[in-house]
């Protein structure tokens, strides 16, 4: 599996800068690593995905960890979304959940 991502953790938000994919070769250990947060107190989760291309549905599943998973029902926004990412999240209605900015 390829971790193509890192995270950092300012106050109680927690940033995921993405890589070009969030597939099933990834999706996996970002899952694992967001797990290592839970209990910290994280409010937000902020995906930038400057040079993200592309997300299957396990990368959507690792969104959803998040947003079900970590305390406190946290805020999650992507930031610098392309059109197609931000497509895929509109046909799975998704887009409810998330901000884009």
């Amino acid at each position: 599996m390829e971790k193509d991502f890192s995270l950092s953790l300012e106050g109680t938000t927690l940033t995921v800068k993405l890589g070009e994919t969030l597939g099933i070769n990834n999706a996996p250990l970002l899952m694992e690593d967001l797990n290592a947060y839970r209990g910290k107190g994280v409010d937000k989760v902020v995906f930038d995905a400057s040079d993200m291309t592309y997300i299957s549905s396990s990368g959507i599943r690792t969104v959803i960890f998040a947003k079900q998973k970590l305390e406190k029902n946290p805020v999650i926004e992507f930031k610098n979304c392309c059109d197609d990412v931000r497509n895929v999240f509109n046909m799975t209605g998704l887009q409810n959940y998330i901000s884009f900015v």
